[in-house]
């Protein structure tokens, strides 16, 4: 723990809190407690975001535009960056550290009731979606905006009765977990579709047909992003985007976006489709279109293709996996045609780290191996050699996050460039370098 997080009784509750980490997929236990709670989840409407990629910028957008239509929301997002706080908000306000404990302290009453009946107490993540739901009910929310942890069917946000499901897309992840191919994750995704309510997706191919399936079996009415909602991008660097979205017979022109990258316009049709969708089911007969256009230029999603400095250009981004890894490095190509970067990196070990270095390396002249701080989780530093050896890439190896950012530094000078990636978690340690924002840890 850093000195920011000098406050006891939340340094208390987050120890406890992270000594429950483990997964444990099932609706039982965290059902339980959100009964000895009082059901808040049921408390007003939920919008739930499931997929592989793409989730945390969905929920993000379309949080943004139902603000700037005047309601009241709440969003949960996870992982966080920096801080645990990060992961529950209200209007853009994060909880504060006195609002974690108290929340925690009902939660953990219940569990403990919970734990006396079904011979388990919660996980980290159940306690951490029964906390956000109950803290929405507390700030007496218009609507939530709740993104799905690990797959969709079993995962714990899943408790809640969503009135619109969002599936972003699907690839393989998790597998141990989920399945062993994309159909098999794709069940598990589609398990957030509820009967009779609408499911907004990105999918496509052998994904899609699993989804469109899962939706007429239910009879949940379906909006396919690129078949009901079309978008041409027609600018993208370092300041943002700008796009053209097509719905139907309508066409909104020039609509600025603050995230970076080409591949957030997908993001972006889903996040509009999304706050369609949930309009209708307020009974709102049109769009509100100045909500669409103020809540898509002042989103804040820090990590995702992040300039967090010039001089040098330092660059973050928490590609994750082989998909979110290729969209990084097509989207630094996009932007910066020829930049070539000092990479820090360290993924963490259930990755396919090999399929993530050979996109980075497409953008890299050098790479700063190293292990992010988390959970023991972090790849050893030995796994990547053995990849970027078969690539002939240059690199060398540093044993913290800390360490090999400042070594970046040092090679790259003032005229360099920098990129900082591999895991959120490689990411959260780095930002506050530049940021000087508080961080909790993991």
């Amino acid at each position: 723990m850093s000195a920011w997080t000098d406050d006891a009784e939340y340094v208390r509750v987050l120890k406890e809190l992270y000594e429950l980490r483990g997964i444990k997929l099932g609706l039982d236990v965290v059902k339980g407690v959100l009964n000895e709670l009082g059901n808040p989840e049921q408390d007003y409407p939920v919008i739930l975001v499931g997929g592989t990629n793409g989730k945390g910028s969905t929920v993000s957008m379309i949080s943004s535009i139902l603000r700037e239509e005047g309601l009241k929301v709440g969003t949960f997002t996870k992982p966080h960056l920096c801080r645990f706080t990060e992961r529950i908000a209200v209007d853009g306000r994060e909880i504060t550290r006195r609002e974690v404990v108290e929340t925690y302290e009902v939660v953990k009453e219940a569990g403990e009731k919970v734990s006396r009946r079904l011979g388990r107490f919660p996980t980290f993540f159940e306690c951490n979606v029964s906390m956000a739901y109950k803290y929405f009910s507390v700030k007496n929310v218009d609507v939530a905006v709740v993104e799905v942890g690990m797959g969709g069917r079993l995962d714990a946000t899943n408790a809640c009765d969503p009135v619109l499901s969002v599936i972003t897309n699907v690839s393989l992840e998790h597998m141990k977990h989920l399945g062993d191919t994309v159909e098999k994750i794709a069940f598990e995704k589609a398990g957030i579709i509820r009967p009779g309510r609408p499911t907004v997706t990105a999918c496509s191919g052998s994904a899609l047909k699993v989804i469109e399936e899962r939706c007429m079996e239910l009879g949940s009415e379906l909006t396919l992003v690129s078949r009901d909602v079309k978008h041409r991008v027609l600018r993208s660097d370092l300041t943002g985007m700008l796009l053209d979205v097509e719905l139907g017979k309508t066409l909104l022109k020039s609509l600025k976006v603050s995230l970076r990258g080409s591949f957030q316009a997908t993001n972006v049709s889903t996040a509009i489709a999304s706050y369609l969708r949930f309009s209708e089911l307020t009974g709102k007969s049109d769009f509100n279109e100045d909500a669409i256009r103020r809540g898509l230029a002042n989103i804040v999603w820090p990590g995702r293709l992040e300039p967090v400095s010039q001089r040098p250009l330092v660059i973050l981004d928490c590609a994750k996996d082989p998909a979110a890894a290729e969209a990084l490095s097509s989207s630094i190509e996009e932007m910066l045609p020829g930049a070539r970067f000092k990479t820090v990196v360290s993924i963490s070990s259930d990755k396919e780290y090999d399929k993530i270095l050979r996109s980075v390396a497409r953008i890299t002249d050098e790479f700063i191996l190293t292990e992010h701080g988390v959970m023991g989780r972090a790849l050893p530093m030995e796994r990547m050699e053995d990849v970027l050896k078969d690539l002939n890439a240059k690199y060398s190896s540093e044993p913290t996050v800390k360490e090999a950012v400042a070594r970046a530094l040092s090679c790259a000078g003032e005229e360099g460039r920098i990129l900082v990636t591999g895991s959120v978690f490689t990411v959260g340690e780095a930002r506050p370098i530049w940021t000087g924002e508080p961080y909790d840890g993991f």
